[in-house]
């Protein structure tokens, strides 16, 4: 069972670290073929994909990713839960990023009487349920909660 867990939790965060990557990946080219590079920071029509909160979430997956395979390879049932433990912090702040972007683009458009306004990416935000900070906050509160349910389990199981 548990070993099912920490798949899925490596699977949601791959899920979420390809999410992220693409969505930077369009936000990159979309920047390149207004201002005609990727070096311009200020005075831009949209913000330098390197600015929005996206970005560093992307990051952020790859780092979860990165150590939830590490720990899926683990033999050793303390270290595993160990480092599991560790995730978890990193889940937590990841999730509290994630939702605090979502919140700080949302808020706005709904006292604004849902009229669009700029999204996270810099783009026209019709809907904040569609726009990438939800996606990725999803995704990081899925790993979360599986993170917790692992360490739940695994503390039971000691």
């Amino acid at each position: 069972m548990l070993k099912k867990l920490f798949y899925t939790q490596t699977l949601v965060l791959f899920g979420g670290s390809i999410f992220a990557w693409y969505t930077v990946y369009t936000d990159f080219v979309r920047f390149y073929g207004i201002e005609g590079t990727v070096f311009k920071i200020k005075d831009c029509a949209l913000p330098n994909p390197v600015t929005t909160p996206c970005f560093w979430g992307a990051f952020a997956f790859i780092i979860a990713l990165s150590w939830s395979i590490y720990i899926l390879r683990l033999s050793d049932a303390n270290l595993q839960a160990k480092q599991q433990s560790r995730l978890n912090w990193l889940l937590i702040a990841s999730t509290l990023f994630a939702w605090g972007n979502f919140f700080y683009t949302a808020i706005p458009f709904w006292l604004r009487g849902n009229t669009p306004g700029v999204g996270c990416s810099g783009l026209l935000m019709t809907n904040p349920f569609t726009t990438p900070c939800f996606g990725g906050s999803v995704f990081f509160l899925i790993a979360l909660i599986i993170s917790l349910i692992l360490i739940k389990k695994k503390y039971n199981a000691q």
